[in-house]
């Protein structure tokens, strides 16, 4: 070693003591190049490194030093240091081991104990645990550092054994709460117990505790240090315990928990221990009793100690305390104390709810602990089988099943012997019973519970005496036992006659037993019985009371006594007494049954059907429940699941009559009218011939749902079947005693027929029983003391003349009845409200027949006083009705409605109001107010009025009627739609709203046809299409309904079937709009003119023609004055009937005054001239055809864009076959710039068929199909083009059709333009003439008749469609 280089290595080591690491390494490399295996070098580059943070080049600097021969411990010192600097912890624990084991091999045990410790700290962090853990284990007696514990600073091998444990058991813990909240936050994670349940599981089994705890319990014995070693072994235990649904050999692991158990207990340690020793112990007393005493002496707060010093008392426990101490513990043991406490105490329901807890906790310790404990738990099913008997009948298979398990348990069992016997006898298998009873009876002669046990047998078989016999046997072995006594008792009852009232026998008994024993219900009960039976009802009442206070669950005093309240009126008792008995035990369906129809009688509908459900539950075939539970259903208003029930009735026994009634009503509630009657039929059915009971309410039943039957047949406009339901129902009714029922019945049914009568001159023929019922109404008026003020009311208004002067007529006869039955009414009402309801209907019959007077337009004049009298009589009704109650709002409107009548506006405004104040909710005072109104020109209020109406009832015609009148009044456009929810309304349209719509639709219509372009005037969009049949509809039934007598309806009618081209109907409607239409009447005229035109379009040219000349001759003979429109039409009109009547003369004449009258209407003088041309044309003769064509080169002059004038020099050039003058026009035709120029297409295309050049006419539509292609017109010349040319069109034709559908499905509105294209494809015409075309080409018959029946279906009327079928 040179001189240099030892200056220098001096120079690195004062450069590092210094801190000068830059300088120290770069010395330090300048000394390996001098001298590469220099040890000290390499140790001191390599400190340089560590504190430059060149953790890599000291790795290797560190490594190759420990390779030299040299190397001492700073090699690894250093490396150990460097690595702890770069914070690298595995690289830094593993140099730190290295350096452990170099201390270790050069004996410095000292230093190595410090370098584990540096280890241990390494890992001390809680997240570190489980690697901690594996380090301490290289510490014990099996790891290989166990001689470093041989230093007087390391602990003891027990102390590391114990850290061991400490760090498992907390790191299994964090674990266990960190997965578990983790987890709870997943989809479909299930609850938080059952997620802790599973982690727990998954933690436990991967867990090193129960080892470290095994080894640490070892160490302790191998120490001999006991204190230590049981703590250690309770740790142990409970750590087992905790985990043994997780240890993998579960018989070995249940044994060692045992042995530690054992072990505890013998040295008085661990509660837990205790515990679980008491459970193994399995009800054997001797066990017990020195468990229990350590368990409170030692443990006085462990969880089982409550339960323990209870089961020390044994006999005076209560069972609330024995639940509570169990809830506790939650223990099987515990919870058998419960089971057996309460069976002691007789509450044999909470012994059942308690022995099934305690089987499912019994199930859970047995499975734990792969044991089985029979004395428990047949301790348990023994208790829960007589709980069971104890209970009832009908649990008595479960008691059997109880009882049979323990037999097969223990053969030789006599309390489940005994308790077989009675619970097969219980099922009815009587004969298996006795045999097993006398069975037991033979055997053990002394056995008392046997002998009352077969007692009970017989008793239940029918053998009194030998039941008498049995129970006398039971009460010499055991004379001090009450049950037999009791049993004895119900045998002498079951005997009847003296036993029964000689008090020596059943009541002796049963006192006897009461003497003994005063906690028993059913002896208080059988006492009971006998005072009933003697007649003592207050002391009967009070033993019902004293059994149901010890037992509130008795299913025989219960209904006894609820029925004793019921019937003296003590409903608070009743209920009270029910709702204990149901909160003590929830499946009672006596109690539940009888609260139902208690709340349903107190009107607690929703009280009641949880009741009735309830009793359900438990017996699903009850009948009588279902009746009240349909009964609650029908009073909540839940009327769809009243039906259901009610069926359900039905189905359960269908000769049910009560079911069937039920089923009706609310099968009427809920609008199912037919339904209803067929279930009145059924019942009627299942009634006997003698049975009165249900004759009266299945007739008033039956008899009003013919009335609903009627509204609902009238509603749906089957008149004739509405009048014929009216008449059963007073078939039915006619001989019932319930008076005022009966005539407010054949009052509505004498109403309905009066309003039938005015249904399309629907005549209702008379029938006898009205005769009968008139006559019978009669007799008992006589009959009857009539009121002063009631004989001047109807004086006032004589009922005979009235029915005279009709003579006989059918609707004065039904109207003679409903005032008949009115009065009747009035006189047997009983109550203050019915008799005002009486007196409104009496008014509003009087009304009707006011109005029916004014509608016999004959009897008009005659029966104008007889109608004040009707009116004064009327508005007298309604006054009393309101004295009677003010609140009564139909007798305001019906005061109103007169009021109106007589002109007394301010009375009627203030009935109106009051109407309105009193029954708010109603429509119908609102819109008669808002119809009072507006005949008095307040439109404001009435629109307010209306509007109310509406907003109450949607449905109410009168409302939208109302708006409607308002809106046409003002000129608003809302009125088409407001008339058309008037004829919307399901059977509620009015003649006004018929008319009204109707017209407006007309209305509509006009103003669509002055808006639309000249051609296409009477195209509709679909929405209007459907509009105008709508309008056709309701002027039809307008005319129908109305007398129509001046002619208006049929007129109106007649205009909107030509505006839908049913020009026939149209021509017949004109017609019948004539007999109502007086000579010198102007409407005539234009009567006459529209039937003209209507025949022209209808090409009835001739009569045509004659009916314009009678329009002209009465024009001529009065002299009207016509405005000029109206005799332009009317011109125009008669010379094209003159001239498609080849009376070409007159029309060229009559045309030539169109052509004048022009002068004042400029926008019509092209048309007519280019009309007038034709007829020239049409004349024949070379100088008219001249003429023609002069004419209409001088028309076109003044008119070059009038298309339709180009297009007829177009075909006179074709006919003439001048070239010139076609191309001439054809030309002018094309510059148009005409939207789908039909006219010059359809010319091109016959053009072509002329000169036989098909190609020309194919290219012209192609032309305008690329301009136009969603032109259904378009797709339609061509398709008529491809038949003129004997080629297959079926489709072009096809498209045609497709198009149309298209454009039709668009709603537009009257007033709107749509595009051109859209209106040539929405025409009716195009869908017929394109079905006509597939119906021509296709060769598949049924192809051709469908086809044929869809034009069908878009014109019925025409002729040609039909042809197509044949």
């Amino acid at each position: 070693m040179s001189v240099i280089f030892k200056a220098k290595l001096k120079a690195a080591k004062t450069a590092i003591s210094e801190k000068n690491y830059d300088y120290a390494y770069d010395l330090c490399r300048d000394l390996l190049e001098l001298d590469e295996s220099n040890y000290n070098v390499h140790i001191l580059l390599g400190v340089s490194c560590q504190h430059l943070g060149k953790w890599a080049e000291g790795d290797k600097v560190y490594q190759r030093a420990m390779q030299m021969p040299k190397a001492n411990i700073l090699a690894w010192q250093g490396i150990s240091a460097l690595y702890e600097a770069s914070g690298d912890r595995d690289k830094y624990e593993q140099a730190l081991r290295n350096l452990c084991d170099r201390y270790i091999s050069e004996s410095n045990l000292e230093k190595a104990w410090e370098t584990m410790q540096k280890i241990i700290q390494l890992y001390e962090t809680p997240q570190d645990g489980r690697k901690l853990v594996s380090i301490l284990r290289e510490l014990t007696a099996e790891g290989p550092y166990h001689k470093l514990l041989a230093q007087a600073e390391a602990p003891k091998e027990t102390e590391i054994w114990e850290r061991m444990y400490e760090v498992e058991y907390g790191c299994d813990e964090r674990m266990i709460e960190t997965e578990t909240k983790k987890r709870k936050t997943r989809l479909g994670a299930g609850t938080a117990a059952q997620v802790r349940a599973e982690v727990r599981a998954e933690v436990f089994a991967q867990s090193g505790v129960l080892e470290t705890l095994a080894g640490l319990v070892a160490k302790c014995i191998e120490d001999g240090d006991m204190e230590q070693l049981l703590t250690n072994e309770q740790r142990f235990f409970e750590c087992l315990d905790d985990r043994l649904d997780v240890v993998e050999q579960r018989d070995a692991a249940v044994q060692q928990l045992l042995n530690l158990a054992s072990d505890l207990v013998t040295n008085q340690r661990c509660a837990r221990a205790y515990m679980l020793m008491i459970e193994m112990a399995d009800n054997q007393h001797d066990k017990l009793v020195p468990l229990a005493e350590s368990l409170i002496t030692l443990f006085p707060d462990a969880p089982l100690v409550e339960s323990m010093r209870l089961w020390q008392i044994d006999g005076s426990v209560d069972v609330d305390a024995a639940s509570s101490a169990a809830k506790k513990a939650n223990s099987p043991f515990a919870q058998m104390l419960v089971v057996v406490t309460a069976a002691r105490a007789r509450e044999h329901r909470r012994c059942v709810d308690a022995a099934v807890s305690t089987r499912r906790l019994l199930g859970i310790f047995e499975a734990k602990y792969g044991v089985s404990l029979p004395l428990v738990r047949q301790t348990v099913d023994l208790a829960a089988a007589d709980a069971f008997m104890e209970i009832g009948k009908e649990h008595a298979s479960d008691a059997e099943a109880l009882y049979r398990s323990c037999l097969e348990a223990d053969p030789e069992n006599k309390r489940a012997a005994l308790g077989l016997g009675l619970a097969t006898c219980a099922l009815g298998h009587l004969e298996e019973g006795q045999v097993l009873l006398r069975r037991l009876v033979e055997t053990d002669p002394d056995n008392g519970r046997a002998w009352g046990g077969l007692g009970a047998v017989l008793l239940e078989s029918g053998d009194a005496e030998g039941s008498i016999e049995a129970y006398q046997h039971a009460v010499s072995v055991e004379p001090e036992t009450a049950m037999h006594h009791a049993g004895l008792g119900a045998a002498y009852w079951q005997m009847g006659g003296e036993f029964r009232t000689d008090k020596q026998y059943a009541f002796g008994s049963w006192l006897a037993a009461a003497r003994l024993d005063a906690t028993l219900a059913s002896v208080f009960g059988g006492l009971g019985k006998c005072y009933a039976e003697q007649g003592d009802s207050e002391r009967a009442k009070r033993c019902f009371v004293k059994a149901m206070s010890l037992d509130c669950t008795d299913s025989e005093s219960g209904p006894r006594l609820a029925d004793i309240y019921i019937r003296s009126g003590q409903d608070d008792l009743c209920e009270k007494l029910l709702v204990t008995a149901t909160d003590a035990y929830f499946s009672l369906p006596w109690a539940w049954r009888r609260l139902g129809f208690l709340l349903l009688r107190q009107q607690e509908y929703e009280r009641a059907v949880a009741a009735f459900q309830n009793a359900l539950s438990a017996n699903r075939s009850d009948c009588v429940c279902w009746e009240g539970l349909c009964e609650a259903y029908l009073g909540i208003g839940r009327i769809h699941t009243a039906v259901k029930v009610a069926q359900k009735i039905v189905d359960l026994d269908s000769s049910r009559v009560s079911g069937h009634w039920l089923s009706a009503r609310a099968c009427m509630q809920a609008h199912l009218v037919d339904k209803a009657l067929g279930h009145f039929d059924q019942a009627q059915d299942c009634t006997a011939a003698n049975d009165n009971l249900w004759k009266r309410p299945l007739a008033i039943g039956r008899a009003e749902c013919l009335v609903a039957l009627t509204e609902r047949r009238f509603t749906d406009g089957l008149f004739a079947q509405a009048a014929q339901a009216s008449f059963d129902a007073l078939r039915v009714i006619k001989d019932i005693d319930a008076e005022f029922l009966k005539w407010s019945i054949v009052l509505s049914a004498c109403t309905w027929l009066v309003r039938l009568q005015a249904q399309q001159h629907l005549v209702v023929s008379a029938s006898k029983e009205i005769a009968e019922l008139v006559q019978i109404a009669n007799q008992q008026l006589a009959e009857l003391k009539v009121p002063q003020y009631l004989a001047e009311i109807t004086e006032a208004a004589a009922l005979e003349p009235r029915v005279n002067q009709q003579h006989g007529s059918n609707v004065y006869n039904q109207l003679e009845l409903a005032e008949l039955a009115a009065r009747l009414r009035v006189l047997l009402a009983e109550s203050t409200s019915l008799a005002s309801t009486a007196w409104t209907d009496l008014g509003y019959v009087l009304y009707a027949w006011n109005t029916q007077f004014h509608e016999s337009t004959l009897l008009l004049e005659k029966t104008q006083p007889m109608s004040r009298a009707l009116l004064k009589a009327a508005g007298d009704c309604a006054v009393a009705a309101i004295q009677l109650d003010t609140n009564n709002a139909r007798a305001y409107n019906l005061q109103g409605s007169i009021a109106t009548l007589t002109g007394d506006i301010a009375l009627a405004q203030h009935a109106f109001i009051m109407a309105t104040r009193n029954a708010p909710l109603s429509a119908m005072p609102w819109a008669n107010l808002g119809f009072l109104y507006l005949n008095y020109g307040d439109v404001e209020l009435a629109n307010k009025a209306f509007a109310r109406a509406q907003m109450l009832e949607p449905d109410f015609y009168a409302g939208w009627l109302g708006q409607a009148i308002i809106a046409e009044q003002l000129g608003s456009a809302e009125c088409v739609d407001l008339y058309e929810a008037c004829l919307l309304l399901e059977g509620a349209s009015t003649d006004i709203a018929d008319f009204g719509y109707a017209q407006q639709v007309w209305k509509c219509a006009v103003e669509r046809n002055e808006n639309a372009n000249l051609g296409h005037s009477r195209v509709l969009a679909h929405g209007e299409q459907n509009r105008l049949l709508l309008g056709i509809y309701a002027a039809r039934r307008f005319v129908a309904r109305s007398n129509d007598s001046d002619g208006a309806g049929s007129y109106l009618l007649g205009m909107l079937l030509e505006q839908n081209s049913e020009y026939e109907c149209a021509a017949d409607a004109y017609s019948q709009a004539l007999k109502h239409v007086s000579a010198n009447d102007q409407r005539r005229w234009a009567i006459l003119a529209s039937l003209a035109r209507a025949q022209c379009s209808a090409e009835e040219f001739a009569a045509s023609v004659d009916t314009y000349a009678q329009a002209a001759a009465l024009l001529e003979e009065n002299q009207w004055d016509i405005p000029v429109t109206q005799w332009f039409g009317f011109l125009l009109g008669r010379s094209l009937s003159l001239f498609f009547a080849q009376q070409l003369e007159e029309s060229l004449g009559m045309f030539e005054q169109v052509l004048a009258l022009t002068e004042s209407m400029p926008e019509q003088r092209a048309s007519v001239g280019v009309m007038l041309a034709q007829v020239l044309w049409a004349l024949s003769t070379d100088e008219h055809r001249q003429l023609a064509r002069q004419h209409l080169v001088d028309t076109m002059a003044e008119h070059p864009d009038y298309s339709s004038g180009l297009a007829t020099l177009f075909a006179i050039g074709m006919l003439s076959d001048d070239a010139d003058l076609v191309s001439a026009a054809h030309n002018e035709l094309s510059k148009l710039n005409i939207e789908g120029n039909h006219d010059l297409v359809r010319l091109e295309s016959y053009l072509a068929i002329l000169r036989n050049d098909p190609l020309l006419g194919r290219r012209s539509l192609s032309r305008a199909l690329y301009k136009s292609p969603d032109d259904a017109s378009l797709w339609l010349l061509t398709a008529d083009f491809d038949v003129l040319c004997s080629r297959d069109a079926s489709l072009p034709a096809q498209a045609a059709l497709r198009l149309f559908k298209q454009a039709v499905r668009g709603h537009h509105s009257w007033s709107s333009a749509p595009m051109p294209s859209v209106v040539n494809s929405a025409k009716l015409q195009v869908a017929v003439s394109a079905l006509n075309v597939q119906a021509q080409c296709s060769d598949d018959i049924t192809c051709r008749k469908s086809a044929a029946n869809k034009a069908i279906m878009y014109q019925p009327w025409a002729e040609y469609n039909w042809s197509m079928l044949k």
